[in-house]
């Protein structure tokens, strides 16, 4: 089934996301090797083409026909987890609320991978940031362009390593509007939600909508920032919200499953998924709530599951060689790492979680 011909623009969306340099002398004067970036644009998008039409296909075949909780537990028994993801290894398995994330099965491993992917082969590495110049030195409606695609403020990028922390926020941008994407092209009833926003706790208020089932965005160059609990202190921002029922809205009521996705390089750290659980808990009480039938009239225990997705330690497997994790890799490079947590006191990813 060809792509519907009103959502190309999206398309064009992630193209202007990805390509940096199209935001006017932006990049320019920010980076180098944007020329070559420009001729390998052309080949992302082709790229993101196929993708979306292979997981529009995947997703839309399995939702038409089995959209109901039972149909969900099912596939969620068949994740295809890899040996890293079935007993928790590897980057960021150091903590056992982190592990049973990690452990979590899920529906939709397959498509969300294959999204994943997509992003993760964006040619944003040729992009090499120029010596001596910094974030601070461009003019104010500059550095407010790099602000919003990166969900950050000047001040919370000074001591951040950009040229890593741009490549995983362009990485996870493209994931983001590569589901909502799929959403749209299924009507806005994709059981996959990206970027879910949750007012702070306790009431832990839900992400504002647009008819039925589609998310409120209020960004222009990126749509998902800033968030409708940008400035509100606890709020929360899930990568992927699975929805229980698609043509419900997307809320506390009807979350299936949090997904938090986690490049190479981004941080992984137990006090976002403490403050996940918590909101599950208040998930949890609407749903005791809503329920006219219950077991007993006992409550329900659960507002969903808790679910870390490392890429590519945590990618679908069906009998094939288990992915290459960055294990070594991050071996060498993390005695840097402490060095240049201890000497900031900070971070050098700062999160855009409010907690």
């Amino acid at each position: 089934m060809p792509v519907p011909a009103i959502v190309w623009g999206v398309l064009e969306l992630i193209a202007l996301a990805i390509t940096v340099h199209e935001l006017g002398e932006l990049a320019e004067e920010l980076y180098e090797g944007v020329e070559k970036y420009g001729k390998d644009i052309g080949k992302a998008k082709e790229e993101v083409r196929k993708v979306i039409q292979s997981i529009q296909d995947e997703i839309a075949q399995k939702i038409e026909e089995k959209e109901e909780v039972a149909i969900l537990l099912a596939l969620e028994a068949a994740d295809p987890q890899g040996q890293n993801t079935r007993k928790a290894a590897g980057r960021g398995a150091t903590d056992a609320t982190i592990n049973a994330a990690i452990e979590q099965k899920i529906p939709f491993r397959d498509a969300i991978t294959q999204v994943c992917a997509a992003a993760d082969r964006m040619p944003v590495l040729s992009l090499r940031k120029k010596k001596g110049v910094s974030i601070k030195d461009l003019p104010r409606a500059k550095r407010e362009i790099i602000e919003e695609l990166l969900s950050m403020s000047v001040e919370q990028l000074t001591d951040v390593e950009l040229e890593e922390f741009f490549v995983i926020r362009l990485k996870q941008l493209a994931v983001n509007l590569l589901f909502e994407f799929v959403d749209e092209c299924l009507s806005w009833a994709s059981p996959l939600k990206c970027e879910v926003n949750f007012g702070p706790p306790p009431s832990f208020d839900d992400h504002p909508v647009e008819g039925a089932t589609k998310l409120q965005r209020l960004g222009k160059i990126n749509p998902f920032y800033p968030s409708p609990f940008q400035y509100r202190k606890g709020s929360i921002a899930a990568d992927l919200m699975i929805s229980e029922y698609r043509h419900q809205r997307p809320d506390k009521g009807n979350i299936f499953a949090i997904v938090e996705i986690k490049f190479a390089g981004d941080r992984i750290e137990a006090a976002q998924f403490v403050a996940y659980n918590q909101m599950l808990r208040r998930a949890a009480t609407v749903k005791t709530e809503r329920a006219a039938i219950r077991f007993q009239n006992k409550p329900v225990n659960s507002g969903g599951r808790l679910s870390l997705f490392r890429y590519p330690e945590d990618i679908a497997v069906h009998g094939k060689k288990e992915p290459d994790t960055p294990s070594e890799h991050e071996k060498k490079e993390e005695p840097k790492q402490q060095k240049s947590e201890k000497s900031s006191g900070r971070s050098r990813h700062s999160r855009k979680r409010g907690i």
